[in-house]
C-alpha cells in the first residue's frame, strides 16, 4: 500500500501531541499519616509521656489494734519519642522558567513547576509513611518497633520493666489462622495487658489470605464476617473483613510476614517541625527551595497492641 497510512506515519507526526496533565506511574505511599493523632512537641528534643506503672504498695486488708502500716506511693517512669527530620530540595532554573513561561497553559500541556512542589511533596511524605511503617526503635521510631516485645523504645527497657512490651506471639503455621486472632485478642485483653484494640492492619497480601481463611463468614468462624456496604480502606477499593467487630485494614508497604492489633488511641503522631518551604539565597540563575520537617510515630502505652509474627507472605 502506497502513500499516508495510519499505521507508518501518523503516529510519527503525533509524538509531540498528548493529553492534558500528567498521569502519575510511581506509587508514593500517603495512607499511614493520617491515621495517627498530631501532637505538637513542647520543647525540648523529646516528646515525654508519663507512665504510672505500679499502685500504692500499701493497699491491703488489716484486723483491729493493727498497727497503721508503711505508707505506699504510685510508681512513675517518663517515656522519651524523639523526631526524625527529613528535608527536599527543589531547583528551577531561569532557563527552564522562560521555556516554561512560568507554568503558562500556552507554553506546556502541564504546569511542570508547580508538579516539582506537589510531587516532592508526596516524596516526603511517601519516605515518612514507609519509615513510620517499619522496625525502628529509634528516630525514625516504626510501628513494628513500637508493636513488639523487646527492645528499647523510649529510653525504656522491656527486660527492666517488663510491663513495656506488647503481646507478641509467633503464628500457629505459616497462613494466618482464626486461632492465632482468637490467642492474640485473648491474651492482649486480658488483665496483664487490659488492651482496647480498635483496628487490625495487614498487608494486602494476608488480607487475601484472611479471606481463604474466613470460609462461610457466620457458620465455621462466626467471629470472622465479611461486610458489604461499606468503606473502612483509605483506598476504597475493597470489601472490608472484621473480625470480634475489629476492622481488618489492609495497609500497603506493611510486611507481609505480620499482622497487627493497635489500639489507636494510644498511638500518637508528635510534630516537631510541621511542612516547612524556605527560598535559598540566589547563587546563580536559579530559585532554590528547602523543604523540611520532623515528625516522630510513639505510643503512650506499648502493652495496649499486639503483633502475631513468622507469616508467609
Amino acid at each position: 500500500m502506497a502513500g499516508l497510512t495510519a499505521a507508518s506515519s501518523i503516529a510519527d507526526a503525533l509524538k509531540t501531541q498528548a493529553m492534558s496533565g500528567v498521569s502519575e506511574a510511581i506509587f508514593r505511599n500517603q495512607e499511614v499519616m493520617g491515621r495517627f493523632t498530631r501532637v505538637p512537641f513542647t520543647g525540648g528534643a523529646n516528646l515525654n509521656v508519663k507512665l504510672n506503672y505500679g499502685g500504692n504498695t500499701s493497699v491491703a486488708t488489716y484486723s483491729e489494734g493493727d498497727a497503721a502500716g508503711v505508707p505506699g506511693s504510685q510508681s512513675y517512669l517518663t517515656a522519651n519519642f524523639g523526631a526524625q527530620y527529613y528535608k527536599m530540595g527543589i531547583q528551577i532554573t531561569g532557563h527552564a522558567r522562560d521555556q516554561l513561561r512560568n507554568g503558562s497553559p500556552g507554553a506546556a500541556f502541564y504546569n511542570q513547576i508547580e508538579l516539582e512542589f506537589t510531587s516532592g511533596m508526596k516524596d516526603l511524605t511517601d519516605k515518612i509513611s514507609t519509615d513510620m511503617l517499619g522496625t525502628g526503635l529509634t528516630p525514625p521510631v516504626g510501628i513494628q518497633g513500637i508493636v513488639d516485645s523487646s527492645g528499647t523504645l523510649g529510653g525504656i527497657a522491656p527486660g527492666t520493666y517488663t510491663w513495656w512490651a506488647a503481646y507478641e506471639a509467633a503464628g500457629a503455621a505459616t497462613t494466618i489462622a482464626i486461632s492465632d486472632l482468637d490467642g492474640a485478642t485473648q491474651n492482649s485483653r486480658d488483665a496483664e495487658y487490659a488492651a482496647d484494640i480498635t483496628e487490625i492492619w495487614v498487608s494486602w497480601k494476608q488480607q487475601n489470605k484472611l479471606k481463604g481463611v474466613i470460609g462461610n463468614p457466620g457458620v465455621a468462624n462466626n467471629s470472622v464476617q465479611i461486610q458489604t456496604g461499606q468503606n473502612i480502606n483509605l483506598t476504597g477499593t475493597s470489601q472490608p473483613i472484621t473480625y470480634d467487630g475489629l476492622p481488618i485494614i489492609p495497609i500497603r508497604d506493611l510486611t507481609n510476614s505480620i499482622v497487627l492489633g493497635l489500639s489507636m488511641p494510644e498511638l500518637f503522631l508528635g510534630v516537631m517541625r510541621d511542612y516547612q518551604v524556605d527560598p535559598l539565597g540566589k547563587t546563580d540563575d536559579s530559585d532554590k527551595f528547602l523543604v523540611t520537617c520532623a515528625f516522630g510515630l510513639g505510643t503512650k502505652n506499648r502493652k495496649k497492641h499486639w503483633k502475631i509474627t513468622t507469616l508467609t507472605a
